[in-house]
């Protein structure tokens, strides 16, 4: 029987996020005829414990403070020497830091080398840019989830659109729709459910940690707009992040106390969603976006913003139609999608049949694995810088 060919999967930590999300679930279901291993820069963060507990130990590489420090040579040795001792044949590297690590250290091992590109660099400065650019066009294959990132990769990088592949995110629906029917695990304030399961009250859910890349201004400023007609929405932020204190104080300046709930970090969305009428996104960019997936995965209607990867899950018209998509920081057209689909049941609960229809053709982890095996067995067959590859 033919040995399983080592894959390093590095990445930078384990937060909760959508990317970090994938990265687990990659590494749970690895492609077949490849063995996993993992390494971080930062071995810390709440989806640590889900790793270590496949058994996989995670070797760490710390990076301390600018880059442009004798531990980051230092480092990247350390992981080219890792990298011959295991016998790895190929580095897939998820991750900004993980890129600029995994370059280099992969050549000096004589190993081929994939970078990851999740999102169109929005926090970027010139310099990561330029870096994670630089990255990109020396590494034999990157690795991107949406078209609009590809896009990017090749029209402002410079990067070979031949070298450049698209692997849509997947969900694993089976684990998913176990988590949706189980009990929250912790209260909701202003929830209460009603024989269907579903809140009593019109319900929508966002689930986007709190940046302001995310749009939860705009969402808030909206809200306030479909309160006047639908005096008991309720709206379930699920996330956290640097903008809690501005929400909040948003949300008492404009008297929505009792139609906001900031539900900080959640390992029980599915459930949430489960409960909820309706799923929004208003981020002013994005990546191929994990939460709508998960949206459509709960047969949910969807309204997002036409930003980054959005149009290429959210449908609009024809029998695929899955909701709405609306300009970015445009409260005013975004409470119109919003209160339309709350009060038209029928029409949401069709447009929510076919998100999940989709998800099941389109968007599923197996679809997802099998395109990855796919693109690192082309990357170990071809030539250097794994030219002509096919898009999975």
């Amino acid at each position: 029987m033919k040995e399983p060919v080592p894959i390093l999967q590095i990445v930078n930590q384990f937060a909760i996020g959508g990317a970090e999300g994938q990265f687990v679930a990659r590494v749970r279901r690895h492609p077949a005829g490849f063995r996993p291993l993992v390494a971080c820069i930062h071995k810390k963060g709440p989806n640590l414990a889900a790793v270590e507990e496949l058994g996989l130990p995670v070797e760490e590489f710390g990076l301390r403070g600018s880059l442009a420090q004798l531990n980051t040579g230092h480092q990247i040795l350390r992981l080219a020497a890792f990298i011959a001792r295991e016998g790895v044949r190929l580095v897939h590297s998820n991750d900004f830091y993980a890129n600029l690590l995994a370059v280099p250290a992969a050549r000096l091992a004589g190993a081929k080398v994939i970078v990851s590109r999740f999102d169109l660099g929005h926090w970027y400065s010139r310099g990561h840019h330029v870096l994670e650019a630089l990255a990109s066009r020396t590494a034999d294959a990157v690795y991107t989830n949406a078209e609009a990132v590809r896009d990017m990769c090749v029209a402002q990088e410079g990067i070979p659109p031949d070298r450049v592949v698209v692997v849509h995110n997947g969900i694993e629906l089976e684990r998913f729709d176990r988590a949706a029917r189980e009990p929250l695990l912790a209260p909701v304030p202003g929830l209460t459910e009603g024989e269907d399961g579903k809140s009593r009250r019109p319900a929508l859910v966002i689930a986007a940690n709190l940046y302001a890349v995310k749009g939860h201004l705009d969402f808030i400023e909206a809200l306030e707009i479909v309160r006047r007609a639908l005096p008991d929405v309720l709206a379930l932020c699920a996330g956290e992040g640097p903008m809690r204190a501005v929400l909040e104080q948003q949300i008492r300046a404009r008297g929505l106390g009792d139609n906001v709930a900031l539900l900080g970090h959640r390992l029980d969305v599915p459930a949430i969603l489960q409960r909820a009428h309706l799923g929004c996104l208003c981020s002013h960019a994005e990546g191929l976006s994990n939460a709508i997936i998960e949206y459509m995965a709960a047969s949910l209607p969807v309204v997002a913003t036409a930003v980054g990867g959005n149009a290429e899950l959210v449908t609009e018209a024809g029998s695929r139609a899955s909701g709405h998509l609306v300009p970015a920081h445009r409260p005013a057209i975004l409470a119109d999608r919003l209160e339309g689909l709350l009060r038209d049941r029928a029409r949401s609960a069709a447009l929510g049949a076919s998100g999940r229809a989709r998800v099941e053709s389109d968007l599923t982890l197996t679809a997802m694995i099998e395109k990855t095996g796919a693109l690192y067995e082309q990357v170990l067959s071809s030539g250097r810088s794994g030219r002509h590859l096919r898009a999975a």
